[in-house]
């Protein structure tokens, strides 16, 4: 199915993924083909466009005489040209000066990438988490949606811009496909401050994953919207209905975004005919993506939403609850319902901008201010987060497990000493030693099968980050408990 829009235009619509996944913002894009051109608003100031290029010109000549340093004349224009997105004040707005930066943009689209899979913003100068993406080595460690990153490689990143955040985070040549390589990230959270090691990989995300649970309800968990994610839903529901799902639950949890296309293209195979999204500039509601209605589900639906769920997520969320078709559990989502367009300037540089606001299909805000869902229901436990425990500081102390080792039966180093720190705080009886003996492997059998890995005793990256998480877990008092998000979905739904 192919949403139908309310004006006939020649627009890709699509959600940028930026950087290391690290991405560094998950943005609605708009490309155009052509140059800019300029507009003038009724009344707006006339400029002397020669008499203000000039002003600039010879502040650059003067600005290379004089400053202390050399400098070269393209980077004081890049500079210039940078700074007039700067002004805007605006997270989402970025100018991609050089060709490096150009190909990284690029790649982001693609939707694979090397990196630690988690995505980021940048707002008031406060890098922040979007969400880890599940299955990717930040979600293994432990990262956390609203996690403040303010160091990487034990650098202070607090003073960066978020390109330099990214390009830190995804290391070198990565570009090439050097993963393998370690990082570590350095978050506040709270008041405490944490740091996750982690091994670079290229992330290669399934976007969707279903099955029947008992009682008949389908479940479908969607964990980006690429380009064919739709083909992949449709595949998933027609699977399920056939084997005798009566009702459904779309899983949109820690889903930072995707092609607005490709949400909307789902929204219209579950919800009857009307809006699915807006897009609001300057106040006006330019244009509207809207579901014909042939592809009514007319199956009760629950959509599970948390902190996480951003962008593209937060229009299929507002579409299936506004229109009716759906009710939202969890916590509230992410809130970024700004749209850029992506715009070719000066040689090969890029830049996009933040062109219009998205809302619901009651025209409700989602920017800054998120989706609250229908029932309100956390899986997290928080005990005294905010006050720094004599654990907290213990776990602080011990080793980080960031040798490129598997640690086997006999195996020595880093790893095993810091797993067995982190063991021996779980409760586990070993001596720290530095050695993996057998009272470690049969501890680390223990730990693999309690959280569903494979127990085969060996030290690999999985069980390390596993291991690292439990253990951060219990030290800041936040216990992850069943899914009661999923428990509660189940239970409106019977």
């Amino acid at each position: 199915m192919n949403p139908k829009t309310t004006k006939a235009v020649a627009k890709f619509i699509a959600i940028l993924l930026v950087g290391a996944l690290v991405i560094t913002s998950f943005t609605l894009v708009f490309s155009w083909a052509g140059s800019p051109q300029a507009v003038y608003a009724a009344g707006e100031e006339k400029i002397d466009w020669d008499e203000e290029l000039t002003l600039i010109k010879d502040l650059i000549i003067e600005t290379k005489l004089e400053y202390k340093d050399e400098v070269s004349y393209s980077d004081l224009i890049q500079g210039a040209l940078g700074g007039v997105i700067d002004s805007l004040g605006d997270p989402y707005s970025v100018f991609y000066g050089s060709e490096n930066e150009s190909k990284q943009f690029e790649e982001s689209v693609s939707g694979e990438f090397y990196g630690v899979g988690v995505s980021l913003e940048q707002v008031n100068g406060v890098c922040k988490v979007v969400a880890p993406i599940p299955g990717t080595p930040a979600e293994k460690a432990g990262v956390l949606s609203g996690d403040i990153v303010v160091g990487v490689d034990g650098s202070d990143v607090t003073e960066m811009t978020l390109q330099q955040i990214v390009d830190l985070l995804k290391g070198k040549n990565l570009l090439k496909g050097a993963d393998g390589t370690n990082v570590s990230m350095t978050v506040l959270r709270g008041s405490n401050t944490i740091t996750f090691s982690m091994i670079r990989e290229k992330i290669r995300v399934a976007s969707v994953n279903h099955e029947l649970l008992s009682d008949n309800i389908g479940y479908i968990r969607i964990a980006q919207f690429d380009s064919d994610a739709h083909l992949e839903f449709k595949e998933a529901k027609l699977k399920l209905l056939a084997a005798g799902a009566k009702s459904f639950i779309v899983d949109l949890r820690n889903n930072p975004g995707g092609y607005v296309g490709t949400a909307a293209d789902i929204a219209e195979q579950l919800m009857p005919g009307g809006p699915i999204v807006h897009f609001q500039k300057q106040g006006v509601i330019t244009e509207t993506i809207s579901a014909d209605g042939r592809g009514d589900l007319r199956f009760p639906v629950i959509v599970l939403v948390n902190g996480g769920s951003a962008s593209a997520s937060e229009i299929l969320a507002a579409a299936l609850k506004d229109s009716g078709r759906a009710k939202l559990v969890g916590t509230q989502t992410y809130g970024k319902g700004v749209a850029q367009q992506i715009v070719s300037v000066a040689g090969e540089s890029k830049m996009k901008l933040s062109t219009y606001y998205f809302l619901g299909p009651n025209k409700g805000s989602i920017n800054k201010t998120g989706i609250t869902p229908d029932y309100i229901v956390s899986n997290y436990e928080t005990i005294d987060a905010d006050k720094p425990s004599e654990l907290y500081d213990k776990y602080k102390g011990f080793a980080p497990m960031i040798e490129k080792t598997k640690p086997k039966l006999g195996d020595t180093g880093l790893n095993v000493f810091g797993a067995q720190q982190r063991l021996s705080l779980l409760g586990y009886k070993l001596n720290i030693t530095g050695v993996m003996d057998t009272d470690t492997v049969t501890a680390v059998k223990s730990l693999q099968k309690v959280k569903g890995l494979s127990p085969y005793g060996v030290l690999d990256y999985s069980t390390m980050g596993t291991l690292d998480k439990a253990a951060l877990e219990y030290v800041s008092g936040v216990s992850k408990q069943k899914d009661l998000q999923l428990k509660k979905a189940i239970e409106l739904l019977k």
